[in-house]
């Protein structure tokens, strides 16, 4: 029999660390790959969870840690029952304030990372088998101020739904998952707390309740995945309102 892995990047800390957590107790999982570039926040997630893991200090940005994670699949040919694709960067500002090199690699990070890792596991993956795309609220409509990290999110979400569809005849279930801002490392560094707390304060959800509504709704099959009030009303704004005026308020709003 072949063991039953999960995987999960961006694992060493916020939204990643907490995925790991929820998923060591989620039945039939045999080992659990945690990936991110700090190996010493991996080792010590690793040595609080029940499950067995692998630790795999990478850095996705980098091209050899793709061909390390497919010859580990092809050593071990486990089947991977979850795949969480949650390593990502972002930082606001205007897009003409960033260096180039920073926005090339949140491209890289945000989707061709998850491009690249979604097709190099999909071949380990069986009848059951989850993925989940982390995106965000900000894939529902252009942000100013938020361009390319919001464009990037986007992409995930699109791919999501359309790769579930796809692998629905080998009962695969795909789903975008788009959390609000979170208390996270990563949310933090990418707005500044100030920011945060004046605009979106009474959106902000903990890791908790997203990762929990984010299982539970890729276990019933579905194809996204917002777990708060605040989410599900801007899904709907981006749905309904013209993009020209959804940004016009964003701008005023303030980068």
């Amino acid at each position: 029999m072949c063991k039953k892995v999960a995987i999960v990047t961006g694992a060493s800390s916020g939204l990643g660390r907490e995925f790991a957590r929820q998923v060591d107790k989620v039945k039939g999982i045999d080992e659990i790959w945690l990936i991110a570039r700090r190996q010493e926040r991996l080792v010590q997630l690793a040595a609080e969870l029940k499950t067995a893991t692998r630790v795999l200090a990478l850095d996705l940005l980098q091209e050899n840690s793709f061909e390390i994670i497919a010859s580990e699949l092809n050593q071990q040919k486990p089947v991977v029952s979850i795949l969480i694709n949650n390593a990502g960067k972002g930082k606001a500002g205007r897009f003409t304030s960033l260096e180039r090199d920073y926005n090339d690699e949140v491209l890289k990070l945000n989707v061709l990372a998850i491009m690249q890792l979604t097709n190099i596991v999909l071949p380990f993956c069986a009848p059951g088998s989850r993925i989940l795309q982390i995106s965000s609220v900000a894939a529902f409509m252009p942000q100013p101020g938020f361009s390319v990290y919001a464009a990037s999110k986007a992409f995930v979400l699109s791919f999501a739904r359309a790769l579930n569809e796809e692998l629905r005849r080998e009962k695969i279930t795909v789903t975008a998952v788009c959390p609000n801002p979170m208390e996270t490392e990563f949310f933090n560094n990418a707005s500044g707390k100030s920011k945060l707390n004046r605009i979106k304060s009474l959106g902000i959800e903990k890791p908790e309740h997203v990762v929990r509504v984010a299982l539970e709704r890729s276990a019933r099959g579905k194809d996204v995945s917002v777990s708060c009030v605040a989410g599900k009303l801007l899904r709907l704004v981006g749905k309904f309102l013209p993009n020209r005026v959804i940004m016009r308020v964003i701008s005023k709003m303030g980068y």
